[in-house]
């Protein structure tokens, strides 16, 4: 067998390999999520924690925010906007929790029960209330 023809046949060989390959992971273009990430400042954020039992939506420069969530509750934060924001504390309760444009975080309520003033730090006209109970 003549040289450029053991070449071609590696060439061709190394090329269905990495096609099988590719198609044998799954088959489709699904790709996994990033994990969530947020910046805290206190042991109060956690954005591995299991989400659901709350959520905040930041839409349209604004939080839409439950009447109230329980002491303690993993709360989900989705940002709808195409900037970026944080859900801050204004006071006290210690969160300070960055969302990524069209991002999602999870942070732990408040332990204790309360009206807790937020806002944004990147758009101070952003504010809202957090009612624990």
């Amino acid at each position: 067998m003549r040289m450029i023809n053991k070449v071609l046949i590696v060439a061709a060989a190394v090329s269905l390999a990495g096609i099988t390959g590719c198609a044998g992971s799954g088959g489709g273009s699904a790709t996994t999520p990033p994990p969530a990430s947020s910046t805290a400042s206190g042991p109060s954020a956690d954005a591995s924690a299991p989400a659901g039992e709350a959520t905040i939506t930041i839409r349209d420069f604004s939080y839409e925010v439950p009447a109230s969530v329980k002491p303690g509750a993993m709360v989900t934060v989705t940002n709808a906007d195409s900037a970026p924001h944080t859900i801050t504390a204004k006071d006290k309760g210690g969160f300070d929790v960055e969302v990524k444009a069209g991002g999602t975080v999870v942070f732990e309520a408040p332990q204790d029960a309360g009206e807790y003033g937020i806002t944004c730090t990147f758009h101070p006209q952003m504010t809202g209330t957090l009612v624990v109970r």
